[in-house]
């Protein structure tokens, strides 16, 4: 009987603990977003966390979850939201244990509006296409059928989920490994040369990757290469590189938003730049 008891007692312990892990937590606030009583003793001090994630209100979402070490006592989990279609984002959870429970300090996403600068490619018709092409502007948005389509590839990139980010990085793994040891050594015997040169010798295999930089000096990073995909206003979605596992930043709600790992020294990366947003 003591024996049957004392199982008893731990699975209704480990029950009770099971319910207090981030995963359980985010399931809990996730599904109580407008009554927040039932999910005020895990907000870290109180804080108002904003949770409001749909891109389109009117669309029902199914969630997945993930957990991610992000340090010691501090653990981000990153949501999958998926709609009727099929398509899918995702948001991100910060938690912090305190004493020996965890709280969410904070919840963020990458803005709708973050790659601005390509996202007017996305409603363009063929006609107004040709119209720009045809157009004797010096300052147009592009020049060729073949930069728009580029345009275009980038913006579709890089709002997609994370699963589907490292999916083409996967596909395209050897193109990349081959490009960054042709720019880490074209960068060696060329160091005089500015951003804007290096891009020019790379661009089509920028093209052919469907990124927009390499940038040596990504704000957070530090000994990284950065293959961008799309960067606006220290908003940016891309793969990081370095062959120094300390030097991956720490995944920061108000700059580096998350990070996860590829393998073989690659990460996927999405920065935001909180106070702009």
């Amino acid at each position: 009987m003591k024996n049957i008891l004392i199982i008893i007692l731990s699975l209704i312990s480990g029950w009770f603990s099971a319910q207090n892990t981030p995963i359980e937590i985010s399931k809990l606030i996730l599904s109580n977003r407008d009554q927040k009583e039932k999910y005020q003793k895990y907000l870290f001090d109180n804080r108002d966390i904003e949770l409001q994630y749909e891109r389109d209100k009117n669309t029902d979402y199914g969630l997945g979850y993930r957990e991610f070490n992000a340090g010691e006592n501090y653990k981000v989990i990153d949501v999958t939201a998926t709609d009727k279609n099929g398509t899918q984002y995702d948001f991100y959870l910060y938690f912090r244990k305190v004493k020996n429970d965890w709280k969410i300090f904070d919840a963020q996403k990458l803005p709708n509006i973050t790659f601005a600068y390509v996202a007017f490619a996305r409603d363009l018709t063929e006609e107004q296409v040709e119209d720009v092409l045809k157009s004797k502007d010096e300052q147009k948005l592009f020049t060729s059928g073949k930069q728009f389509s580029y345009i275009k590839r980038i913006d579709d990139l890089g709002n997609r989920s994370d699963d589907e980010l490292i999916d083409h990085f996967v596909k395209l793994k050897t193109q990349f490994n081959a490009l960054k040891e042709e720019f880490i050594k074209f960068r060696n015997l060329n160091k005089d040369d500015t951003d804007l040169q290096k891009s020019q010798k790379f661009m089509n295999t920028y093209y052919q990757l469907t990124i927009s930089d390499i940038n040596e000096y990504l704000p957070f990073t530090r000994n990284t290469l950065a293959f961008v995909i799309c960067n606006m206003e220290n908003n940016a979605v891309g793969y990081l590189y370095t062959d120094k596992k300390n030097e991956i930043p720490v995944m920061d709600p108000g700059g580096m938003l998350f990070i996860r790992e590829i393998g073989n020294g690659w990460y996927l990366f999405k920065m935001k730049n909180k106070k702009k947003n």
